[in-house]
């Protein structure tokens, strides 16, 4: 499950967004593509700068299938409290995606009736 965010987005405004509620463990260093990976509630997080001027950030089970949604919709709704957070967008192909815009978190609805598929 992936959210986006564009604004005032950074690794360590994510990090504090991430530690608000429940303890996040922060793993030693860069790996591969990612600025940052942690641990949260069992859940894979990786965080990397995503252009233009974004941050993307992944969340993958662990331990407990369907955590991550859990962890990405509390993310969803944390970081997006405040005025820095211009826009935000929480997607996965098994979840309902949502976006963050002008103040409000809403349910991303295709732009047609027809249903989407990825042939």
């Amino acid at each position: 499950m992936d959210v986006f965010v564009w604004g005032a987005a950074d690794t360590e405004r994510a990090v504090r967004v991430l530690q608000a509620l429940r303890r996040f463990d922060v793993l030693d260093g860069p790996l591969g593509s990612a600025d940052l990976f942690g641990i949260r509630d069992g859940v894979l997080v990786e965080m990397r700068h995503s252009d233009p001027g974004g941050l993307l950030v992944r969340f993958t089970d662990g331990r407990r299938p369907g955590q991550s949604e859990i962890v990405a919709r509390a993310f969803l709704w944390l970081i997006t409290r405040g005025d820095s957070v211009e826009e935000a967008m929480l997607v996965d192909p098994g979840a309902e995606p949502l976006r963050f815009r002008d103040g409000r978190i809403q349910r991303l609805a295709p732009e047609n009736s027809e249903r989407c598929s990825d042939d």
